[in-house]
């Protein structure tokens, strides 16, 4: 299992080093939340493999737009800012990339929270990619989603897929 850390600020970078680690590191299968997920269904469409992906923004130049601003990592816990030209530039990648992609819907897994207070309502996923059947919701969830074994059955069948 990888858990690659990236430079979010910069879509083109993250594609980089996305494309590298599935080639070099033979990725069969990606999950990812929010963000994570928006380059977990990237990866899934450029490279045919499975992806799990947990109340995933896909339209980052909308959804970013009231992070501009001072942030800080959720993970490393350090600050930076989020700027108008770092959301220009994912609104440069979903249209010369993102959205030029063809996406395999027997290889996308979403797992949705009914309650999620960041991005609102995710059954406009199911128009998005109508070739997907595989919508999970649950509730009392969130947008970090809190009850991480209940993702373990649908990593599973995406495995075993």
């Amino acid at each position: 299992m990888l858990s690659p850390t990236f430079d979010y600020k910069n879509p083109a970078a993250v594609q980089k080093k996305l494309d590298s680690l599935v080639r070099t590191q033979r990725v069969g299968m990606v999950m990812g939340t929010s963000l994570g997920g928006f380059f977990a269904i990237y990866c899934s469409a450029k490279h045919a493999i499975h992806a799990v992906v947990i109340n995933p923004t896909v339209k980052p130049s909308q959804t970013l737009a009231k992070m501009v601003g001072k942030q800080k990592n959720y993970v490393t816990r350090e600050e930076y800012q989020f700027t108008a030209a770092d959301l220009a530039k994912f609104a440069d990648f979903e249209q010369k990339v993102f959205d030029k992609l063809t996406f395999d819907g027997t290889k996308l897994h979403f797992v949705l929270s009914t309650d999620e207070e960041l991005l609102g309502d995710h059954h406009y996923l199911e128009q998005r990619f109508p070739d997907c059947h595989d919508f999970n919701y649950f509730d009392q969830q969130r947008h970090r989603f809190a009850g991480v074994k209940i993702l373990i059955p649908i990593i599973e069948r995406a495995m075993n897929n």
